[in-house]
Order: C-alpha cells, then structure tokens, then sequence
C-alpha cells in the first residue's frame, strides 16, 4: 500500500518543507489540489460539501498556489516523491500549454510526475477567468484527446472548435505521463475507466468511494481493459490501519490523507513544526515507512 498526503488549503511557503519531511518518513507522494481564485459572491456549492466535507471547499482560510509553480518547486526539491496534481482544471486550461508544462515536470522530476485533472465545479471561478461555465465539459472532452498525442511527440492539429490550431508538437521524442481522472458521475467514470491510467477519488465514506471503484472495474472488465491502472482514494476519518481496512481490502493502492485531516477541521493557522509533528503522527499510525 502507498500513502500520501493532499495539501489544497496548505499555506504554499509550507508545502516543500512538508514534502521533503513526508518524504523523509517514507510517504509516497504528494497530491496539489487547486483553485485559481476566489470570487468576492458566488453561488456555486461544491458536489462533495454537503456534510462530507470537514469545512467547505472555498473558505478564506483556504491558501491559493500556483499549479505549476508548485509542481516544479517539490520535484526539484525532493528525490523519490511522486506528485500528482489532484486535480488540475484542465477544462480552464489549454491542451497544448498543458502537455509542454506537464512534459517538462516529467523531465524535471525523472518520472514522478501524474497529471491528475477534472472538469471543475466552481461556475464563478470559471467565468472570472472568461470562460462560459456551461461549456466546461465540451473543452475537457475535446482537450483530453489530445494529450496522450502530445505526449507521444506525434504532430498534432485540431480543427476545434475550442482549442484550434495547426500543426505542431512539443517534444521530439515520447514522454510518458500518466493521466488520473477525478470526478464521480457516470460519464467521469466512464472517461476515468477508458482514457485514464487512473483514478483519484474525493473525500467520501469509504462505501462511496469503493462503489465508485466497482462502477470503474465494471465498464474495464466489460471493454478489456487491461492495462495497469490506480486507484487512490482520497479517505475519510482519522488515519489508522483499522480504518484504512476497507479501502485495502476493496484493492485500492494508493491512500490519500486530505489536507483537513492533517490540519485539523478549522486550524489552518498551524505552524510547520506542529504539521510535521502531525505528519508524523499519521505516519506512525499507518505504518509508512515500515
């Protein structure tokens, strides 16, 4: 079993110091949620905030970074860290400008890299950036496509109608990133079980997230899938062996601790030391390292 930690809602200048130490302990990865900003009003609730969630997804206690930034900044720092964006809102972003960032931390951390991405939720944050909320699925569908040709060092042109361009590459030879899908409806499933090397879930009751696993084994047995894919849950309640069971025994191979469970459900104001201290006591609980 591999373990991890999540840190959306991680003060940024913590979050390296805090990969280097869980690195230390023996974790085996880092996974970066995002959001790009925070909207003065909005309306939008998220999917997973009804009573599943500590505190909401979008609070002012929540500390922003830069994706990529961030990305680049842990994989230079670290050695044997995996890290995972989980999950990047590829629907905001252009293919092309994706595949040459998501290469080049491929590059720079020797294969540690995971593109982990999602559709998004947060209607605000989309149309803050200029982008009609209601065509979010309609980019990510077209976008996604195209990035294990990217990635392959194929020339690759899109007639659109979001994303046109001619014909272009972004490196000379492959490179291999793996692709980890998010989200829980039928067609994210779907596109999860299909098109993806893996799947990150949310932060749900350990039932919820392994029927969303079944509903993936399900739609790979039925089309003949075989290839090796992951499964990494994102996990309710305190970390501990005995909670953790479920997930094991359902064959999840990556657990995540949430940033809520390493921080507490309202402290965001912890120091470094105290995370670490905290860090450590998940590691002892879970036996990383052992």
């Amino acid at each position: 079993m591999k373990f991890g930690f999540a840190t959306y809602g991680i003060r940024p200048d913590d979050i390296i110091p805090l990969a280097r130490h869980a690195e230390g302990l023996g974790f085996h990865g880092i996974w970066l949620g995002e959001h790009i900003l925070e909207p003065r009003e909005f309306e939008s609730a998220h999917p997973h905030d009804e009573g599943k969630t500590f505190v909401p997804v979008h609070t002012v206690a929540r500390k922003m970074y830069d994706m990529w930034t961030m990305v680049g900044g842990i994989l230079g720092g670290t050695e044997k860290l995996t890290v995972t964006t989980g999950i990047y809102l590829m629907s905001l972003r252009h293919p092309v400008a994706t595949a040459r960032a998501a290469i080049t931390a491929q590059q720079i951390g020797g294969g540690r890299f995971q593109l982990g991405m999602g559709a998004g939720w947060w209607k605000e944050e989309s149309e803050g950036l200029g982008i009609p909320f209601e065509l979010r699925h309609k980019r990510y569908n077209e976008a996604v496509p195209l990035l294990p040709r990217l990635f392959n060092g194929e020339w690759v042109s899109n007639d659109g109608p979001h994303f046109p361009f001619k014909e272009l590459r972004v490196t000379e030879w492959p490179v291999r990133v793996p692709m980890v899908f998010g989200g829980t409806m039928p067609k994210a499933l779907e596109r999860a079980a299909r098109a993806g090397d893996g799947w990150y879930g949310p932060m749900v009751r350990p039932d919820e997230a392994i029927g969303y696993k079944q509903a993936i084994d399900k739609i790979r047995a039925e089309s003949g899938l075989t290839n090796p894919y992951s499964f990494q849950a994102r996990v309710w309640g305190e970390p501990s062996k005995e909670q953790m069971q479920p997930y094991v025994d359902a064959g999840f191979d990556t657990l995540v601790v949430p940033s809520e469970t390493l921080q507490g459900r309202l402290d965001f104001e912890m120091t470094l030391d105290q995370k670490k201290r905290r860090l450590d006591e998940i590691a002892k609980n879970l036996g990383v390292g052992r």
